[in-house]
């Protein structure tokens, strides 16, 4: 009874005494105060005002309410009174009702003008007379349902515009797998349209022969509710097929069961080519959770929280350093705790992804719901190393769970079926709201990047152009996309630099503004650099053809046509460059018709065998006529890195002059037959203690010792249950002293067969020489943390073999004979050898000599052991303690002295070695 007393004492201050009051009034106020509807009543022409309990709180705090009551509508409402004043005077002249749905009406409540949706409706109050004598206002507020709506709203745009604008053909099913959509990229793909492919209509462009596995595998997914995951081809607009990764992923409704499956189909055919050995990583994407309000935490594979942000710090109001010691266990609501832990602690048994909804107290001392996530985080070897979990407040939107959670499943499958890094970057200074693992990994600025501006934690793109497409997208809404741009990012303060094919597409909302900005990329770095080495393999080839000193070409194609050639080509063949370039050789130099060089370019083209020929007879133009010449010449096949020839390249050098002058020493041989007979008996002779000598060292001495290392094996082998730790050890000394055995022999062949004298001296680099020995010592170098400085060597006439093994030789000495726990260090100078100093040596001081000094760290020997070092078999220290067989400086020796040089050593063993090459820059004809 109180309460309605109070009510009536409302209406009686309102429109006065009741006993005054129409039969109207009292029956429309016993009413509204009957009612749990929210009611409201203007009465009379100056519309003075009532409203019931259920009305008051749309008011709001500190508002109208009480003044409202009695006050003339005018009064009460100006914000809104020319919105709803028209409808009132609808209601008195037409004497109709109105009705509105979430109609946005403003008003003054709270302190403030807040946006306010209503569902209302006027309705006429009659008078005696039928005339109007106030308006009955029955609402209801649905701002929250109305908010919530555009919310939903704002993420299926969201959802559609990502899903539309990434790089993957995308598309949505319904559970028992009617595809009913399918995004921009599949139809400007396929070439296809929407009617085509609706329902199974996908299978028109799938290849026959692949699609019945498709089909079962797509049908067990649908069966048993699993993902699908599946390569195979799909046939593009142009007809041809292409190779791609699809990915289907189902999603749940709010019951827990599949209603939907939403699939994404990548292009992999790039990527397979270029990277055949590969497979995909077991971890495909790590989700961040978005803005800046998600609570971000990272814990290792024992459960411990090893970071939390700011956002935990804030919502706890607990320090990271308490939180990091489970002081967010005691926060957990009591019916969450068992639950949420139960969740937690299994998904570590299991090391898989987990996902938990559980109530937290803030630091105002109130429960805020989290709906939190943490996909398994993985170590590059692909070890477990625990979880990087993001939560988000859901409080406020629990009521609207259902169809948000469905809209979230969406997008995260798009993110999470994507084998490409992708962001998300909002707001004019593109602060990062969702970046996965993928792209992180290409950032390479840590994970703690969420709510941070793009261009605060890559600072190093701003000069790349990178920056200004990305404004230039958000300010015009025009996607861009790069394809095999370099860039340049900042990692662990070194630039290193990168190739991507990268997108920047526009995020449009609900009402068509560009809120953000979407970057997906793909790694396309190891392809360029492929391409890169091809084309400076391709142009180093050029060079050396060009600069060679012999004639050289390259033909291409069947049809053998000239690609390249060098001026001692053009000098051989006669021709200038324009008569023969780019044209069969045959068209351009068609004087070498009929001479059988069809026959052998073709067969070596086709057979990808190898041929040469010395002394052919080939006509050829000489000044204005045709005369013989003879050449050397091979033809070598030119092959593709797949292996098949595409082209021959040919040599060819000039030996006219030989061949005459031996045409004329021919002549004279019958004069020195009695000389040449008595030489070539006593070289005879040589050559046969030379190759008795070969065959007992390759033969005869190897023969016994096979023979002790097989017997021991196969005595180790019988009594290998019967042998003690003795007996084992005097075995491991046989074979041992076998294999050094084994070694001196070689070496010692080796030694011998510098007697030769029949090697052609050439031009050789001895640059080039130190760039094959150190590739052939590359790992023993890595072992060892050794330098090798060299530069300006010259270039000298030798032959490139001993070359090889004698600056081989110096160099394995400084390498084995370094320091321990200093790495070794080899400079490598070159200068000209003086008169003087050649005159010392009983060198011909009036040829050109150079003198190559290598000098290194290493332990050095003592002096009185400078010309012992290079006698045959001499070792300074153990064979324990370095190996070797005491040959190595013995050869070098050899081979400086076949080249008409001398070699000598100084040093100390505090200083390391020394060793002085001298040799001539031209080999003179003894």
């Amino acid at each position: 009874m109180g309460e309605l007393t109070r009510n009536f004492n409302w209406a009686e201050t309102a429109l006065g005494s009741p006993e005054l009051w129409p039969e109207s009034l009292r029956l429309t106020v016993s009413m509204i105060l009957s009612s749990k509807f929210p009611m409201f009543l203007w009465w009379g022409e100056e519309l003075i005002q009532f409203y019931n309990d259920a009305y008051r709180p749309s008011l709001g705090n500190n508002g109208k309410h009480p003044l409202a009551l009695g006050q003339k509508g005018k009064d009460c409402w100006p914000e809104i009174w020319d919105i709803i004043y028209p409808l009132i005077q609808r209601v008195r002249d037409k004497h109709d009702a109105t009705w509105s749905e979430d109609q946005l009406i403003p008003i003054y409540r709270n302190g403030k003008i807040e946006d306010v949706y209503w569902t209302f409706g006027y309705s006429p109050i009659f008078g005696e007379s039928r005339n109007v004598e106030g308006i009955l206002v029955v609402c209801i507020e649905t701002t929250e349902k109305v908010e919530t709506r555009k919310a939903i709203e704002e993420s299926e745009q969201r959802f559609r515009t990502m899903a539309d604008n990434i790089p993957n053909l995308a598309w949505m099913a319904n559970a028992d797998g009617w595809i009913f959509w399918y995004n921009k990229k599949w139809y400007e793909y396929t070439g296809t349209t929407s009617q085509e492919m609706e329902g199974w209509g996908w299978q028109s462009v799938h290849d026959p022969k692949e699609l019945p596995q498709v089909l079962t595998q797509w049908q067990s997914s649908i069966a048993s509710g699993q993902p699908f995951d599946m390569i195979f081809p799909l046939r593009g607009s142009d007809g041809k097929f292409r190779k791609f990764l699809t990915r289907v992923l189902p999603v749940y409704n709010n019951e827990g069961k599949i209603y939907q499956w939403f699939g994404t189909n990548t292009d992999v055919m790039e990527r397979m080519e270029a990277e055949q050995s590969l497979k995909e990583s077991e971890e495909r994407f790590r989700t961040m959770a978005e803005g800046s309000g998600i609570l971000i935490a990272t814990s290792d594979e024992t459960s411990h929280l090893t970071y939390v942000n700011k956002a935990w710090v804030n919502l706890t109001g607990r320090s990271m350093e308490e939180l990091l010691n489970f002081g967010w266990l005691d926060l957990l609501h009591p019916q969450d705790k068992d639950g949420f832990l139960e969740i937690y602690l299994k998904a570590f048994e299991k090391r898989e992804s987990w996902t938990g909804e559980f109530r937290i107290l803030n630091k105002k001392g109130a429960y805020r719901w989290l709906l939190a996530k943490a996909p398994v985080r993985l170590r590059p070897d692909g070890t477990f190393a625990g979880y990087i979990s993001s939560s988000v407040d859901i409080t406020e939107h629990k009521n609207a769970e259902k169809k948000l959670q469905e809209s979230e499943q969406r997008v995260r499958s798009v993110v999470e079926s994507a084998p490409f890094p992708i962001g998300v970057y909002v707001g004019r200074d593109m602060r990062i709201e969702l970046a996965n693992q993928a792209i992180m990994d290409v950032i390479g600025k840590g994970h703690d990047i969420i709510g941070k501006s793009y261009m605060e934690i890559l600072p190093e793109l701003k000069n790349q152009g990178i920056f200004q497409n990305l404004e230039k997208v958000f300010l015009t809404g025009i996607p861009f996309h790069a394809k095999n741009q370099r860039v340049e990012i900042v990692e662990n303060n070194k630039i290193k630099s990168y190739y991507f094919n990268y997108s920047f597409t526009p995020l449009v909302d609900s009402s068509g503004m560009v809120y953000g900005v979407m970057n997906t990329a793909a790694d396309v770095t190891e392809l360029n650099l492929a391409k890169l080495k091809i084309q400076e393999n391709e142009e180093n080839l050029r060079n050396t053809i060009l600069q060679a000193p012999v004639a050289m070409c390259i033909y291409r194609g069947p049809d053998h046509v000239v690609e390249l050639a060098n001026d001692r080509m053009f000098e051989f063949w006669g021709k200038n460059a324009e008569a023969v370039l780019h044209k069969p050789i045959f068209v351009g130099l068609p004087e070498a018709k009929d001479q059988g060089f069809e026959a052998i370019l073709n067969g070596v083209y086709k057979t990808g065998k190898a041929y040469s020929a010395q002394g052919v007879p080939v006509s050829l133009p000489r000044n204005g006529n045709i005369k013989t010449v003879y050449v050397n010449f091979v033809y070598e096949p030119f092959r593709e890195p797949d292996g098949s020839v595409s082209g021959i390249l040919a040599v060819a050098i000039d030996v006219t002059a030989q061949v005459i002058a031996h045409q004329k020493i021919e002549e004279v041989v019958s004069e020195r037959t009695s000389e040449l007979a008595n030489a070539n008996n006593s070289l005879q002779k040589s050559n046969a203690e030379l190759a008795q000598f070969a065959y007992i060292a390759s033969h005869d001495l190897q023969e016994p010792l096979r023979k002790i290392r097989t017997f021991s094996q196969m005595l180790e082998n019988s009594m290998a249950d019967k042998l003690d730790d003795h007996s084992r050890n005097l075995l491991d000394k046989i074979d041992n002293s076998a294999s050094r055995m084994h070694t001196l022999i070689k070496d010692v062949l080796k030694y011998s067969e510098l007697v030769k004298e029949n090697e052609l001296f050439v031009e050789v680099n001895l640059n080039e020489v130190i760039k094959s020995i150190q590739s052939d010592f590359d790992l023993l170098i890595e072992q060892k943390g050794a330098t090798i400085k060299y530069e300006n060597l010259p270039t000298l006439q030798a032959i490139p073999l001993q070359m090889s093994q004698l600056f081989g030789n110096i160099i394995g000495n400084s390498l084995k004979f370094s320091r321990n726990g200093i790495k070794p260090v080899i400079n490598i100078t070159a200068s000209r050898a003086s008169k003087e100093e050649l005159k010392n040596l009983t060198l011909d001081p009036d040829l050109d000599y150079r003198k190559i000094q290598f000098d290194d760290n290493g332990i050095g020997f003592q002096k009185e052991y400078a010309e012992q070092i290079f006698n045959i078999f001499q070792r300074l220290h153990r064979k324990s303690e370095y190996e070797g067989t005491g040959i190595g400086l013995a050869l070098c020796k050899k081979i400086v002295i076949n080249h008409r040089g001398h070699i000598n050593a100084t040093g100390s063993t505090e200083n390391g070695a020394v060793f002085n090459i001298i040799l001539p820059v031209k080999q003179v004809k003894r």
